[in-house]
């Protein structure tokens, strides 16, 4: 989880980089939430909560118990980088 918030600690200085280059097209709020959405979108899509309750039932049975923890872990993994990004949208609005 360290590398996963480190990586997330560098896409927020990318981000602030990008916003300071484009200042006049893009707006940070813009650029943090989006950053935000697309880990977060990644972290749902990866521990398989955007399927049906039959298609997670059968991916429940059929994977293995490892296969699962590394699915789990990858999407925690998402989750964990887009918090410092979460974190700097909520400054730039409440700001």
């Amino acid at each position: 989880m360290k590398k996963a918030l480190t990586a997330g600690i560098l896409l927020i200085a990318i981000e602030s980089m990008v916003g300071s280059i484009f200042a006049h097209a893009i707006s940070y709020e813009f650029i943090f939430g989006i950053a935000s959405l697309v880990l977060i979108g990644l972290a749902i899509v990866t521990s398989g909560l955007a399927v049906s309750g039959s298609d997670q039932r059968a991916n429940y049975h059929s994977e293995t118990k490892e296969g699962r923890t590394a699915r789990l872990k990858i999407s925690a993994a998402f989750f964990v980088a887009a918090i410092p990004s979460i974190l700097c949208y909520l400054l730039t609005v409440l700001i």
